[in-house]
Parts: structure tokens; C-alpha cells; sequence
């Protein structure tokens, strides 16, 4: 894959977009654009000027600006500063979900002693051969810890899915 998108130009020009997509690069698609994702949310998580509404939504509009008494503005401070430091954990959960993917071999973690495949004639499928573990003493998956770590990626993409419109600067 080439990407090379220009930067803005002065006036009222377009930006320069140029995209080459070798097919490679959709054979695992999710890997892929974790390669490209995950260094741009890390840019943007350090460099981000503000928080989405939807984080600061305790700020009414009535109080929003207009306060008659001290207390009010501290509150108003407070809700704002809780507001950022979730916008920060989201931020976080979407980093650490695409460094999973980017990586790609994290799933090996939850394999422990050595796996040895084999082939065995099954009569199913028209006599197809299928994979074993032909050292199934030595070698045992952690499936319930695999698919905890597979809920936890699923939520930061899930956060990225819901936030996508807001990852600006």
C-alpha cells in the first residue's frame, strides 16, 4: 500500500490524495489499516485541542457561562475536567485495541506448550483430511482469556466507531 495525501493547500485548492492498494494489503484489511490508524491516533491523542460534547454534556446551558455564585464555576470546572480525563481513557482504549491489531500475533499469548499439527483422514467432506494437535498433553489454549482480550479489542473498536466523527483537532 502507498498512501501520500498532500497537505492543505493555500487558498481554495484540493489536497493532493494519492492511494495504491495492492491486493496483500486487503488480505488482512484490519491489520493493514491498524498500521495506518494506530500511529495517527497516538499524533492526534498528543496534540488534540478539545473534547467531544458528548463529555462535557453536564455542562447545561443554563450554567454554561453565567454564575451567580463561585461554587457553580468549580462545579462547572470539575465536570469539565472529568469530561477530559474520559475522553482520555476512551482515547486509550482505542490505542490499545489497534496496537493489538497492528501487532497480529497477539493471539499467541494464549497458546501455552508446544502445539504439533497433524492431518487425519476423517470420513466426512468426502475423505478430506483434517488439522489435529497431535500433542494435546503439552499444548492447551486459554479460550476464556483469549475471548476476554477479543471483548476488550471489540470495545475500543467500538469506541472508534462511535467517535469517529469527533477525531479531529
Amino acid at each position: 500500500m502507498k498512501v501520500n495525501i498532500g497537505r492543505y493547500p493555500k487558498g481554495s485548492g484540493s489536497r493532493r490524495v494519492s492511494v495504491e492498494v495492492d491486493p496483500f494489503d486487503t488480505w488482512s484489511l484490519d491489520h493493514t489499516l491498524a498500521l495506518i490508524i494506530l500511529p495517527a491516533l497516538i499524533q492526534l491523542k498528543h496534540t488534540k485541542h478539545g473534547v467531544p460534547k458528548d463529555f462535557v454534556d453536564d455542562m447545561s446551558e443554563g450554567r454554561h457561562g453565567q454564575y451567580s455564585f463561585e461554587f457553580l464555576k468549580e462545579d462547572a470546572d470539575e465536570v469539565f475536567q472529568k469530561g477530559c480525563d474520559n475522553w482520555e481513557k476512551v482515547f486509550d482504549k482505542m490505542i490499545w485495541s489497534f496496537q493489538q491489531l497492528a501487532l497480529d500475533d497477539y493471539s499467541d499469548q494464549y497458546h501455552h506448550g508446544d502445539i504439533k499439527i497433524g492431518w487425519k483422514k476423517t470420513n466426512l467432506f468426502m475423505n478430506c483430511e483434517i488439522m489435529t494437535d497431535e500433542n494435546p498433553k503439552e499444548h492447551w489454549y486459554d479460550y476464556v482469556g483469549h475471548m476476554k482480550h477479543e471483548e476488550r479489542i471489540q470495545e475500543g473498536l467500538d469506541l472508534f466507531s462511535k467517535y469517529y466523527r469527533t477525531l479531529w483537532d
